[in-house]
């Protein structure tokens, strides 16, 4: 199968959308397909296009032109390119076009690959909606909702990442929803990776706790309840003899505002690959109080790390976090609920069961079974 993925933002950015797609390409082309990613730069920038279908030349470029994204430092908006995106395509079409992210890019890309024949699938990876609300713009909800909704019933099938994503989506009216779930390497996030010589520059010593956070500094992440959580987990540490070290991992907005308010926490900064699976495995705790995920994927890196895990029951937690089994959850917005898990998440007698639980839910997620029910489905639509 040939397929092209077109998308504001792939790897070197650091964020879910990246990754899930960078974990596709690579099983995808593992598997023996030959994929394409179309990446925008800035502004009359080239973008590079990692194996190209129309020559299969890795070197291939196309001139597409994009706009930085407020808020978002690095992260780009694609610009209308259906012409160019149709004369790329047209000497040899694919079979499918992924269309991942809203930008009038992907919108122009649906149009493009109409007009070459393609089979276009749109992929719901951002619930933008709610990002308006973190962001004091509730007022353009509703025209938010309108456009993906036209956008992505324009496609032959749009794929969501989790049940609840599905229905939610079901109710404002998106039409032709299949599921597209997550894996994790099981392999680079693993507990044997656990650094003593990290624990310590944190300030860890041997029967100190450690609470991680990883994900963006920035408004949609709820991180003034994660302050509060980590605040009272601090104080009952305290009353037990024992100091808390809470680490958060991460860039963005928020960033100067945290570190001016809790200046005795370590601030990792960004950290990919080896260097972030090594900071999952040296902790102990892990806490996602976000209430805006399409899916989560840090709540299963933590699971695959060993971690005792902490978020709310829906997107990746709803499917694989199991209260009191293998990490703790709390229901939908219910801040005292998750207060409470965080507390009860320090009870080290639980914490073999729980880790071992944990990481061997992560292992049964892997990426292949993910592109194996893709591939299925893609052959399905093109039949």
């Amino acid at each position: 199968m040939r397929l092209s993925f077109v998308t504001d933002t792939f790897p070197p950015d650091v964020n879910g959308v990246a990754n899930t797609l960078r974990c596709l390409q690579n099983v995808l082309r593992q598997r023996g397909h030959v994929v394409e990613t179309i990446v925008p730069g800035d502004l009359l920038d080239v973008a590079l296009i990692h194996g190209s279908i129309a020559s299969e030349d890795s070197s291939a470029r196309l001139r597409l032109a994009a706009l930085p994204l407020p808020g978002y430092k690095g992260l780009r908006i694609g610009l209308p390119a259906r012409g160019t995106l149709a004369k790329h395509w047209s000497p040899r079409p694919p079979d499918v076009v992924y269309v991942a992210t809203e930008s009038l890019l992907g919108s122009s890309a649906i149009d493009a690959a109409g007009d070459v024949g393609c089979c276009v699938v749109t992929g719901y990876h951002t619930n933008f909606d709610q990002f308006l609300r973190d962001y004091h713009l509730p007022m353009l909800e509703d025209v938010a909702n309108a456009y993906l909704r036209r956008l992505h019933n324009r496609s032959r099938a749009t794929f969501a990442p989790s049940p609840d994503v599905m229905n939610r989506l079901r109710g404002l009216g998106f039409t032709n929803l299949r599921m597209l779930g997550r894996g994790v390497d099981a392999v680079q996030f693993d507990p044997a990776k656990r650094s003593e010589r990290l624990r310590a520059s944190w300030g860890a010593g041997e029967q100190d706790t450690v609470a991680l956070y990883v994900g963006r500094l920035a408004p949609e992440k709820n991180l003034p309840l994660a302050m509060r959580a980590f605040e009272a987990m601090a104080r009952h540490e305290a009353s037990e003899g024992r100091n808390l070290r809470v680490v958060l991992v991460g860039d963005g907005p928020l960033h100067a505002e945290l570190r001016a308010d809790a200046g005795h926490w370590h601030f990792a900064g960004t950290r990919t690959g080896e260097e972030l699976a090594v900071h999952f495995a040296s902790a102990d705790i892990f806490i996602f109080p976000s209430l805006t995920e399409t899916f989560g994927n840090v709540v299963i890196e933590a699971m695959a790390s060993g971690l005792v895990t902490i978020a709310y029951d829906y997107a990746a937690a709803a499917v694989h976090l199991q209260h009191q089994v293998n990490g703790l959850s709390a229901a939908m917005a219910d801040e005292t609920g998750f207060l409470g898990a965080c507390i009860a998440a320090l009870d080290r007698s639980r914490w073999p069961d729980w880790r071992h639980e944990a990481r061997l839910t992560a292992s049964r997620l892997t990426w292949s079974e993910v592109v194996f029910n893709f591939e299925k489905d893609l052959s399905d639509l093109l039949s």
